[in-house]
């Protein structure tokens, strides 16, 4: 596999590793994958790694690369929240492999808190065709309630030392909760957690997703197993945002057995034969925005 290490950006910064397509070509999008958190460019469990070499035996080049402050990149400048700079260096990156490679349009790929400087990045860039969000934005709808009950709560019912083991732990953190300052370290949480990784509102995340859909963004939405607290159900995706119910462009896929990061090497085969299929069957042509 012939694979470039490389470094672009404002003082060359930011660091990364391309993958080129087996036979030069330039009209395929580039595959673009963020860092999840912390992790570097080889992604979860050397996911990234995997799933680029097989786009590049599919002529499919890719760029797995570090954000700022993560892995071989050193550290930004710039300020403001994690995103805004994420969406910048995405920017960055893009602009890289135009320059250096000739690639002119791009599918983003991230996982979790990637996901959401995926999405966000594609608002703010038209060269962006297409998304694949791991694990991305999820808010209880539609059938959540009856499936948590369903699936969690009444199998949990029929066991008397579950039932007894939470009472103990409810107890446990109300008397936590009692302890002095723990309010304030709880706060001094959430703020930080809000920083790294802000949910948005269920109506801005909607309205977002709908305008790349109406601009004919392709999207692919990969829910895991992991994420029960709030997703629980292929189908999901359409309740909580009806406006992208039937549309071409968005497609959801449930992988129930897979936990977050897709640790078993069989849940990573299975998510990049799923992305392959998708990219192979989407056709990317982003339409220009409207003034």
């Amino acid at each position: 596999m012939n694979e470039i290490a490389c470094s672009f950006g404002e003082d060359s910064q930011l660091t990364g590793v391309y993958t080129p397509a087996k036979s030069a070509q330039h009209d395929k999008p580039c595959l673009l994958f963020l860092t999840a958190g912390l992790l570097h460019h080889v992604g979860p469990t050397r996911l990234h790694v995997q799933m680029a070499r097989a786009f590049a035996d599919d002529n499919v080049a890719c760029l797995r690369f570090d954000l700022s402050g993560v892995g071989d990149s050193e550290t930004s400048a710039l300020g403001g929240y994690f995103q805004e700079r994420s969406v910048s260096e995405v920017r960055q990156a893009l602009e890289y492999l135009q320059r250096e490679h000739g690639h002119t349009s791009f599918v983003l790929v991230g996982l979790c808190s990637g996901a959401d400087d995926a999405l966000a990045a594609a608002a703010e860039n038209q060269r962006v065709v297409g998304l694949v969000l791991l694990n991305g934005y999820a808010y209880r709808a539609g059938f959540f309630w009856p499936f948590r009950f369903l699936k969690y709560y009444l199998p949990r019912l029929l066991m008397t030392d579950k039932i007894i083991g939470r009472l103990q732990r409810v107890v446990r953190r109300m008397m936590i909760n009692d302890e002095p300052g723990h309010a304030a370290d709880q706060q001094a949480l959430d703020v930080l957690d809000n920083d790294y990784r802000y949910i948005p509102p269920q109506e801005e995340a909607g309205a977002l997703l709908s305008r790349l859909m109406q601009e004919q963004t392709n999207m692919l939405l990969v829910y895991t197993g992991s994420e029960y607290d709030d997703y629980l159900y292929e189908g999901q995706l359409f309740a909580m945002f009806p406006q992208l119910k039937n549309s071409e462009y968005v497609k959801e896929h449930y992988a129930q057995m897979a936990d977050h990061t897709f640790t078993l090497d069989s849940d990573r085969e299975n998510l990049t034969a799923q992305v392959r299929a998708w990219y192979a069957q989407a056709q990317f042509n982003r339409l220009p925005v409207e003034n």
